[in-house]
């Protein structure tokens, strides 16, 4: 067959954009008019230059020319290379060329192939873009899990060979779900944005910014001088991601959590320590927002106990091992039971009873305060359908619970038991109230138009201001038992009293926690006080003890 009628047949079987002739003796090369055009070459440029060395992209000529090598030894029974071509005009493009020898020699060498090739620029795009998005998060650019865990494996191994010193700080917004539902998922995701350029300024520029999904980062550094840099570069990136973001004309404020944990002498896999960074940033989270924690094996430890408290909580729930007690408060004046405040127990099967101190702050964390207070919620109001009907009954609500359809549940609990609302009163503390506050105070107006009671829980531990109490529907203020415990100490006694004038501003009755001695009870009283609470007058009381309890009251009342 002819050259030409070679190059016709090509063109007839591929369809293809352009068509190759190339002598493998002195490496000219005849191309297809048409793909000429496209490469941007005359005739006569081609001509005058070696093609290998000027069309074909200067990275892809070694691998080209394996592949021919190959074909012509037989290894392969077609030319075929995916590479780039360099246009007229310095402009270049990916290409498939296919192609075979069609011409030998009388020593068997190879003289001639002919071929195509064809534009393939829009696949590899396609296919570096989906491999980028595989290492990358879409929304940030930022590196994803997997890119930070690659280049996390790579510190740690340059870390343990002495060459540099490296840490890991997981990061967990505080804030965002409460930005994110004022400014819906764009002004979310614009914050997201503004958060990652932050980090990237924070840190160097051999550092690695990740982000690992919703309002989760994390960063790789590198080296650090010592556990005292790493501190500092936290509290940066703590003050950095601080100030305030505009969003739309609206300026908001979010927080961050971060734990940190630094490449240790021995032996340590990149998952492993990751592990660590999310133990140390958990131990952050429990003491507040803007807090930063650096691992230390006794984190650990704590986190397993945690853990199995965990697990022991579930099954618990499962059983009906947790129960309720009851503590009366006492109207000073009248010198009668007003009401009982639910307190939740749990007598551990192995352990005994764990204090509420212990697992409360584990159920809020996991999430498992959500079905004990709704457990609670019902427990109490058909408990205290067997009193009297002038006793309440106050049951403490979480600030998780907020944001799991309070509403629901306290409805469902008064429906359950047949207790008329304004025989339910609501504790809520001023750190629930920090939180969430929009949320909150929303969600407690709602059920005080129900005609639910509402008292402020702890008064004293927050930060609460008058201007602040003013927003949310308190019918009762409880001034914390570290308050009434050195009531008989003048500044002690001095915020009593501020607490007391406070609630006779707002129209709100005031309770005295942790009343435990005759002189307490003298001392509240004469500041004011209109209820108390506490060991001088009852421990927490089983359900069965209540009408008990309620029965001596009325006999002593009546003596």
């Amino acid at each position: 067959m002819q050259p030409s009628e070679e190059r016709l047949t090509l063109a007839l079987d591929s369809g293809v954009e352009g068509i190759w002739d190339c002598n493998l003796a002195d490496r000219s090369i005849w191309i297809s008019e048409r793909w000429l055009a496209r490469l941007g070459y005359t005739v006569d440029a081609i001509e005058a230059r070696q093609p290998m060395d000027h069309i074909v992209h200067a990275e892809d000529r070694e691998r080209l020319t394996l592949a021919m090598i190959e074909h012509v030894k037989g290894l392969a029974s077609t030319y075929e290379c995916e590479h780039r071509v360099v246009c007229g005009d310095g402009t270049s493009f990916w290409v498939l060329t296919r192609g075979r020898v069609v011409e030998w020699d009388g020593t068997g060498r190879a003289v001639r192939a002919v071929g195509t090739q064809i534009d393939i620029t829009h696949r590899r795009e396609a296919e570096a873009r989906v491999a980028y998005l595989a290492l990358h998060d879409d929304l940030t650019s930022l590196p994803n899990r997997r890119l930070l865990r690659q280049r996390l494996d790579r510190a740690v191994i340059r870390a343990r060979e002495g060459r540099s010193s490296a840490a890991v700080l997981a990061c967990d917004l505080d804030g965002f779900k409460a930005v994110n539902d004022t400014l819906g998922h764009t002004g979310g995701d614009r914050l997201l944005r503004i958060v990652a350029d932050r980090l990237l300024e924070a840190v160097g520029s051999g550092d690695t910014v990740a982000r690992l999904g919703g309002d989760e980062f994390a960063l790789v550094l590198e080296g650090l001088g010592g556990p005292h840099e790493v501190d500092a570069i936290a509290k940066h990136v703590i003050a950095v991601l601080g100030a305030p973001i505009e969003i739309d004309g609206m300026m908001v404020e979010i927080g961050v959590g971060i734990g940190a944990a630094m490449v240790p002498d021995e032996t340590i896999t990149a998952d492993d320590l990751l592990r660590r960074a999310d133990i140390a940033l958990n131990e952050a989270k429990t003491t507040g927002r803007d807090t930063y924690r650096r691992f230390e094996p006794a984190l650990a430890a704590r986190h397993s106990a945690r853990h199995l408290l965990t697990f022991d909580m579930k099954d618990a729930i499962r059983r009906g091992d947790f129960h309720l007690v009851y503590q009366p408060v006492i109207d000073l004046a009248a010198e009668t039971v007003t009401s009982f405040e639910a307190l939740m127990r749990w007598r551990h099967p192995e352990r005994g009873l764990i204090s509420p101190m212990e697992f409360i702050p584990v159920a809020e964390e996991t999430g498992l305060i959500v079905a004990l207070g709704a457990w609670a919620l019902a427990e109490a109001c058909r408990e205290a359908t067997a009193w009297p009907d002038e006793i309440r009954v106050a049951v403490n609500v979480s600030t998780v619970q907020f944001q799991h359809d309070l509403e629901r549940s306290v409805s469902s609990a008064l429906d359950g038991a047949g207790l008329s609302a304004d025989r339910l009163k609501l504790e809520v503390t001023e750190s629930a109230l920090m939180r969430d506050p929009e949320r909150v105070v929303a969600t407690l107006h709602r059920l005080r138009a129900l005609g639910v009671r509402i008292a402020l829980d702890d008064f004293g531990t927050g930060y609460s201001s008058l201007s602040y109490l003013r927003r949310f529907p308190f019918d009762k203020i409880k001034i914390d038992r570290t308050f009434i415990k050195d009531i008989a100490e003048p500044d002690a006694a001095a915020i009593v009293r501020a607490v007391v004038g406070l609630g006779e501003r707002l129209g709100m009755s005031i309770v005295a926690e942790g009343v435990e001695t005759a002189e307490q009870l003298d001392l509240v009283r004469s500041e004011g006080c209109d209820e108390v609470q506490g060991f001088l007058f009852s421990r927490p009381l089983p359900a069965s003890e209540v009408q008990a309890f309620l029965r001596s009251r009325r006999a002593s009342a009546a003596a």
